[in-house]
């Protein structure tokens, strides 16, 4: 439990982001590949997703030098991933625990793999599905469940309305399949940033494969993963920084990529914003937009499946602070010009990281108490030093 008192800042104030855990995970997945040495440079500290993607790499022969700001990784090459003595823990990561499905495929001995309370809850159903008619065999659609490879036929239908990491996963496991798979691409694409990002990242490594919306043909290659990558920051957090900005009346001196067209549209406050492809943003655009000029979240639907149900959270999370938000059959709908109470009770966050920090930034402001803060480290382990230190 964290208890925040009202904070009173003065700017401008400076706010750093830690690396892409989505960018810092997929390279890991290509260097552990790789029969190379690779380093991986980055500011700040990766977030407990990434850290539990490389135990898991290293259970299966990878080797991971870390040091401050770098990480070097030496892949298992052609000899190939071993099978773990133990479990695959995940954590909270559901983009690991898909990728890792995606690897067991390929490795021909059954792999187990389990994740925490919440990871538990999330439905693996289409990348097992997937995985099925490819002729593996897996035991469940939920956490914990194994993987028993190799791959036996070469085509399969992928569902990709609901979720890109599915997708991803199969194609940065691809190098390790004993042949080339044809997906049936079915479905209306949601979080197309995140599966462009993985094919960006696959060509950098010598991929030959390229996304077709309605059948793809995924060859394995030979990983040849460059000798450093710079690993970006996880600027799908930008929300959370104008959230502070926005409380505080104070100005955020912050180093970052170019926006999202989601962060773009938030930022001008328009009354539509379209979170198909940044689902991520939901908990706090909500928030800017009650305490704005509101307007309504459409394409979210599929944020339903993050580590909480995020429109039933977020909805949830804005109550407690004295604000409401309707559900809508494609995301919210939130009245303007709210202005937020301090809690009554302890705010729950239902570990989801980005339900956590909307929640510890509202309450910056309004004082509260915050149960399970420290999820916020499944992205961002500085973010609650970073925040406190703002008041002093």
């Amino acid at each position: 439990m964290l208890s925040l008192e009202p904070m009173e800042l003065k700017g401008p104030l400076r706010w750093s982001l830690p690396p892409s855990k989505s960018h810092m995970i997929r390279w890991l997945v290509m260097a552990s590949q790789s029969s190379k040495k690779s380093t991986l440079r980055f500011s700040n500290e990766p977030g407990q997703d990434v850290s539990s993607m490389a135990e898991c790499l290293e259970l299966l022969g990878a080797v991971i030098e870390r040091n401050e700001n770098e990480w070097t990784v030496k892949g298992v090459g052609k000899e190939g991933f071993t099978t773990p003595k133990q479990n695959l823990d995940c954590c909270n990561s559901g983009t690991a625990a898909r990728f890792l499905m995606a690897i067991a495929a390929g490795i021909g001995e059954e792999i187990h793999i389990d994740g925490d309370e919440s990871l538990r809850e999330r439905d693996m159903s289409a990348l097992s599905g997937v995985l099925r008619e490819l002729g593996c065999t897996v035991s469940g659609d939920y956490l914990p469940l194994s993987v028993t490879g190799p791959l036996k036929t070469s085509s399969a239908s992928l569902d990709i309305s609901t979720s890109s990491q599915p997708l991803s996963a199969m194609l940065l496991a691809a190098p390790r399949f004993p042949f080339p798979i044809n997906l049936e691409i079915i479905g209306k694409a949601v979080s197309r940033g995140y599966y462009e990002m993985s094919f960006e990242i696959a060509r950098r490594c010598e991929s030959k494969n390229n996304f077709s919306s309605k059948s793809i043909d995924i060859v394995p290659w030979e990983v040849l993963v460059p000798e450093v990558v710079t690993v970006p920051t996880e600027d799908s957090l930008l929300p959370i920084a104008m959230l502070i900005s926005e409380l505080h009346d104070v100005n955020l001196e912050i180093e970052m990529a170019e926006s999202s067209p989601a962060i773009v549209s938030l930022a001008e406050q328009s009354e539509i914003l379209d979170l198909r492809d940044e689902s991520d943003l939901i908990c706090p655009a909500s928030a800017l937009m009650a305490i704005g000029k509101g307007g309504q979240i459409i394409g979210a639907n599929h944020s339903r499946g993050k580590e909480s149900d995020r429109l039933d959270s977020t909805v949830y999370l804005l109550r407690c602070f004295g604000m409401h938000a309707e559900v809508t059959q494609e995301g919210l709908k939130i009245p303007g010009g709210q202005i937020p109470e301090s809690p009554c009770d302890p705010v729950k966050t239902h570990q989801d990281h980005r339900l956590a920090m909307t929640a510890m930034i509202l309450a910056s402001k309004f004082g509260g108490e915050i149960c399970e803060p420290e999820i916020s480290a499944v992205s961002d382990p500085g973010f609650i030093s970073r925040l406190l230190e703002l008041g002093d």
